[in-house]
């Protein structure tokens, strides 16, 4: 179920972190994220290989599986049933925002090869690819590394991805399949494939078992440029600039807005889908700066700034602090501050949209602002194994707080 991408992603990100030194390891990890007590629960397996190849290649692979499930909150037809697909022109009364639940799994796998030339400048490629229920994706990667001098003090990167993803999406009822309905999109002509000569829709082309009937494509290109300085022997800062441009169905199939509410007196109104728009592009910026601030102490700070042109704009700050204690233990502790805007579209009032070309109740279009905090530790049983654990705590300001847990083990060879 797409409800659960964004989130399933956002952990599989935070499985590995790559050590700044070559080294030969299998790394088994898990985390486990609960929302609100319970009504989102993610349990992610992943397994990372990375392996030299003399000192000129580096191949790694990753294997990550996620079983998601709980509830979403959004708009529904109390008279149809609790689900997204419960839509139409329904009495007041029946007009229902509640939690609709969902039950899901994602695989994903991920390829990369690191190839040193004789400059020791460093090429980077990956493929990666996700497939869940109704949504697959796959994705092409490249980053250049060129240092600008001999002492390696300066750097400057080039990275770019390119993604396909497609989505099934239920096209019964009021959807942004559907031509006739109040929340109608453009589609391009290779997307009417589930429809009849009159452009009307026909249910049995209604795939029950995925909740979903028609693929749509949605296309991602992503850009950075970094620059690195080390300052000193004890200290690098890096500054760096994104580009993000996403085309196709960028909307969630199973989130709902309300339309027409009691519109002229009438005592009804319309559930149907949300309808963003078909396009988004972003930019912004990150600094980092990374310091050795003792023997045994080091710290990890960095900056985010994030806008688009649905009316986001994001700030992050992110703080990491590591303490090293003895010759086999490591801890951390790390603070990071998140803020946003809400989006053009956005509004979770069930009386606001009545003929708008682009609606959205989702909760991640509204403005909000998140803290989280997080403690680690990493034990090194021998030259050869280490465990590590963490816990962060995410505290949003006006929808949901959640934990998640992180456990473990890493063989160097």
């Amino acid at each position: 179920m797409q409800l659960g991408t964004k989130l399933s992603l956002f952990t599989c990100s935070l499985l590995f972190i790559s050590t700044a030194q070559a080294e030969d390891y299998v790394s088994v990890q898990y985390v486990h994220y609960d929302e609100d007590s319970g009504r989102t629960t993610v349990m992610s397996p992943a397994l990372e290989v990375s392996k030299d190849f003399g000192t000129d290649y580096t191949l790694k692979a990753s294997f990550v599986l996620d079983s998601i499930s709980g509830a979403s909150p959004s708009w529904y037809d109390a008279s149809s049933g609790a689900s997204a697909a419960s839509r139409g022109v329904t009495a007041l009364d029946n007009v229902t925002y509640d939690n609709i639940d969902y039950d899901d799994s994602r695989t994903a796998a991920a390829l990369s090869l690191t190839t040193r030339f004789d400059s020791r400048d460093e090429l980077t490629v990956g493929f990666s690819h996700s497939y869940e229920n109704d949504y697959s994706a796959y994705e092409l990667s490249a980053e250049y590394l060129h240092y600008l001098d001999s002492s390696k003090n300066q750097s400057v990167s080039f990275g770019a991805s390119y993604q396909m993803n497609e989505v099934l999406v239920y096209c019964g009822g009021n959807s942004v399949c559907d031509a006739t309905s109040a929340a109608s999109r453009k589609l391009r002509d290779d997307d009417y494939d589930d429809y009849d000569d009159d452009d009307d829709y026909d249910d049995d082309d209604y795939d029950s078992s995925s909740g979903a009937s028609q693929a749509m494509d949605v296309n991602v290109l992503t850009a950075e440029l970094g620059f690195t300085q080390v300052l000193n022997a004890n200290a690098l800062a890096k500054a760096s600039v994104f580009f993000i441009n996403e085309d196709g169905y960028l909307s969630n199939p199973y989130m709902n807005v309300v339309r027409n509410y009691n519109l002229n007196n009438s005592g009804t109104a319309e559930v149907t889908a949300e309808n963003k728009p078909d396009t988004r592009t972003s930019y912004g910026l990150t600094l980092q700066y990374i310091a050795a601030l003792s023997d045994t102490i080091s710290s990890n700070t960095s900056y985010r700034f994030y806008n688009d042109d649905w009316g986001i704009v994001s700030h992050t700050i992110n703080t990491e602090l590591y303490y090293e204690y003895g010759d086999n233990w490591m801890f951390g502790a790390g603070l990071r501050y998140y803020v946003q805007s809400e989006a053009d579209f956005y509004n979770a009032n069930k009386d606001y949209f009545t003929d708008e070309t682009y609606a959205s109740s989702d909760r991640r279009m509204s403005d909000f602002d998140a803290l989280s905090y997080k403690v680690s530790a990493r034990y090194r049983v021998s030259n050869d194994w280490s465990v590590n654990t963490g816990v962060t705590y995410y505290d949003q300001s006006k929808h949901f707080d959640a934990i998640y847990y992180t456990l473990g083990l890493k063989y160097s060879f």
